[in-house]
C-alpha cells in the first residue's frame, strides 16, 4: 500500500523540484490547474462513472453519501469554530483558519486516492463527498469569508440564483451528472470517445500531484512551522476532524464504503479553494495558503496511515 503512496508523493516532489528550477512558473501552474479542474477530471469522471453498473442500491448509497457528507461538513465547521474561539484566534483571520480546518482537498487528492485504493465505486462515493464540499463552499464557506466585512450586501434572490448556478455549472458536477445519466440509462460511449476520455482522464492523477508540488515551492517552510496557529490548524485538519468524523459515522447503519469515504475525505489536507476564496473576499489569503502548505506536507505521513487505519477499523 505504501508503495502506491510513494508514487503519488514522488509525483508531488517532482512538481516541487520543477517549480524550484523555474521549469514551471506561476502562469504554467495556473494553466495546469485549469486543465485538471475544467477538463481532465471531468473526462475521468464521465469515463469511470458511465461504465459502472448502477442499480437502485448504488444510487441510494450515492445520495446517502451526499447527504451525510453535507451534514459532516457543517458539523466540522462548528467544531472548527469552537476550536478557534477556545484558542482565541485573532478575529481578523479566524474565519480563514476555521475554513481551512474544515475544508479537505477531496478533489485533487481525494479522487486519485479513492480510485487507487477503492476502485471505481470508491471514486463514485468520493464524487458525492466532493459535491457536498462544493455545496458547503458556496453556502457556509462564502458566509464565513464575508464574516469580517462591513457593509455586507443583502441576500437577494438574484444572489442566491447566482450561487446555485455556480454550483450546478461546476465542471465536475456537470461531468458527474452526465456520467450518472449514461450509467442509469445504460447508454455506452462510442469506443473512440471512451478511449479519448480514458487517455485524458489518466493524466489527471499525475498532473494533480505535480500541481500540488508546484504550489508548495514558494512557501517558507521554516517560517510556517514557527507559527503556532498554522501548526494547530494543520493538525486539527489532519487529525482532529478525521477523529471526530470517525466517531460520528462508525456506528451508523450504512455501508462500510460510505463510512470509509466520509472518514478518508476528512483526512485530506486543506483545499486550494480556501486561499482562493479568501483572496476573492479580501481576507487573509496568505494564512490559508500557509495552512494549505503545511497540511499538505504533513499529509505525506497522515494520509497513508489514515487509509490503513480506515481499512482496519471500519
Amino acid at each position: 500500500m505504501y508503495g502506491r503512496f510513494l508514487v503519488l508523493f514522488a509525483l508531488m516532489i517532482t512538481g516541487y523540484i520543477l517549480a524550484k528550477k523555474n521549469i514551471f512558473d506561476s502562469h504554467s501552474t495556473h494553466a495546469i490547474n485549469r486543465f485538471i479542474v475544467y477538463f481532465a477530471y471531468p473526462c475521468l469522471i464521465v469515463e469511470k462513472i458511465s461504465a459502472l453498473e448502477m442499480n437502485q442500491e448504488t444510487f441510494l448509497n450515492f445520495i446517502l453519501t451526499l447527504v451525510l457528507s453535507t451534514l459532516l461538513f457543517y458539523i466540522g465547521y462548528g467544531a472548527s469554530y469552537v476550536y478557534g474561539r477556545i484558542r482565541k484566534f485573532p478575529r481578523e483571520n479566524a474565519n480563514v483558519a476555521e475554513f481551512a480546518m474544515a475544508s479537505p482537498n477531496d478533489g485533487f487528492m481525494g479522487f486519485p486516492v479513492a480510485l487507487l485504493f477503492f476502485g471505481d465505486m470508491g471514486l463514485l462515493f468520493m464524487l458525492a463527498h466532493n459535491a457536498a464540499l462544493n455545496l458547503y463552499f458556496f453556502t457556509l464557506g462564502i458566509c464565513m469569508m464575508k464574516r469580517n466585512q462591513t457593509g455586507k450586501p443583502p441576500i437577494t434572490g438574484r444572489r442566491l440564483f447566482k450561487a446555485a448556478a455556480e454550483l450546478i455549472m461546476n465542471p465536475n458536477i456537470l461531468a458527474l451528472t452526465a456520467g450518472l445519466i449514461l450509467c442509469g440509462t445504460g447508454v455506452k460511449l462510442p469506443v473512440p470517445l471512451k478511449d479519448y476520455f480514458l487517455y485524458i482522464g489518466n493524466v489527471s492523477t499525475p498532473m494533480a500531484m505535480i500541481y500540488i508540488g508546484t504550489s508548495l515551492a514558494k512557501s517558507d517552510f521554516i517560517g510556517i512551522i514557527k507559527n503556532k496557529q498554522i501548526v494547530e490548524c494543520s493538525l486539527m485538519k489532519l487529525i482532529g476532524l478525521p477523529l471526530l468524523t470517525y466517531g460520528l459515522v462508525v456506528f451508523l447503519p450504512v455501508s462500510n464504503l460510505i463510512k470509509m469515504t466520509c472518514v478518508l475525505g476528512a483526512c485530506f489536507p486543506t483545499a486550494a479553494t480556501v486561499p482562493m476564496l479568501a483572496e476573492q473576499e479580501q481576507q487573509d489569503a496568505r494564512l490559508g495558503s500557509e495552512i494549505l502548505f503545511l497540511s499538505t506536507v504533513l499529509s505525506a505521513a497522515t494520509v497513508p496511515l489514515a487509509v490503513q487505519l480506515v481499512s482496519v477499523f471500519i
